[in-house]
């Protein structure tokens, strides 16, 4: 399947969702084949699992690795996770940090045009509950402190534990104190905000999903409507195959608005600009 992707022209793959990529007992040979064909690499983690080998590798041959980071306490980490792993969560990304550091020295220089040389962006991802919204601040503060690259939160949607409209304003204080601390290389970003859905998605195209099954989905956000966006299945047909097939089409005209406005899908904001600027030719990019 890698191959078929390389050879469609794919440039990157992310690992995420469905499980801990990590726990895949041949996640370091599959990466390194990706990087072979000539694929960028992103990852999604729970950071609990990365040893200082691992850790070398991963800078090395990531582009990214996003952490889940869901609390600034012990205790509610364990609550939220069910297992009291905190302090090996800050040791992972201290082991990642330092290893990066370590490859930047190798290479003479910690960035290039404003880009690390390189070596993989570390960041983390604070989804906001009621759970654990009074810890952004800190857990800000321990990001910053161990030296990744952003802190990123947003909130959780369709949930029994999701935050109500009447407390967000309660939120918007604690995200003001976490993004007081952005500075030097260190992002703060997110929004509480619904984002806004203009119609059905086409830019799904640009990321579809395959799941550890084989199913192969139009979009990440196929959970509650994985029937109408399975378009196939790798291990019964190429991935060629599936994804110039008319079921393929069939599923992308038959998405509906209304679903995709459920959850806070990034791709809602970049359709505003994708319509504006190519479908609609707003900018004449004839001329740019």
């Amino acid at each position: 399947m890698i191959s078929d992707i390389a050879e469609l022209g794919v440039e990157g793959v992310e690992i995420s969702g469905g499980g801990e990529p990590l726990c895949y007992p041949r996640i370091v040979s599959a990466v390194a084949f990706m990087r072979s064909r000539g694929l960028k690499v992103g990852m999604f983690s729970n950071g609990t699992l990365i040893d200082g080998e691992l850790a070398e590798f991963l800078v090395q041959n990531l582009l990214f690795l996003r952490v889940a980071f869901d609390s600034g306490e012990r205790e509610t980490y364990r609550r939220i996770h069910g297992r009291d792993e905190f302090d090996r969560l800050l040791e992972s990304l201290r082991l990642l940090v330092e290893a990066r550091r370590r490859l930047e020295q190798k290479q003479g220089g910690r960035r290039q045009g404003g880009r690390r040389r390189g070596a993989a962006t570390i960041g983390a991802k604070y989804l906001l509950s009621r759970h654990n919204w009074r810890e952004l601040a800190r857990a800000t503060e321990l990001a910053r402190e161990i030296g990744l690259d952003y802190l990123q939160y947003k909130l959780l949607r369709d949930s029994k534990f999701s935050l109500e409209e009447s407390e967000l304003e309660e939120v918007r204080a604690q995200v003001k104190r976490a993004e007081a601390l952005r500075g030097g290389s260190f992002q703060v970003f997110g929004s509480l905000e619904k984002t806004r859905v203009i119609g059905r998605c086409f830019l799904n195209p640009i990321h579809p999903v395959i799941d550890a099954s084989g199913a192969v989905y139009l979009c990440a956000f196929f959970h509650h409507r994985r029937q109408r966006h399975s378009i196939g299945n790798v291990y019964e047909k190429s991935f060629p195959e599936i994804w110039y097939s008319e079921r393929h089409f069939e599923a992308f005209y038959s998405t509906r608005p209304k679903e995709c406005a459920r959850f806070d899908c990034p791709f809602h904001e970049a359709a505003v600009l994708a319509r504006t600027w190519i479908v609609e030719n707003r900018k004449h990019l004839e001329f740019i």
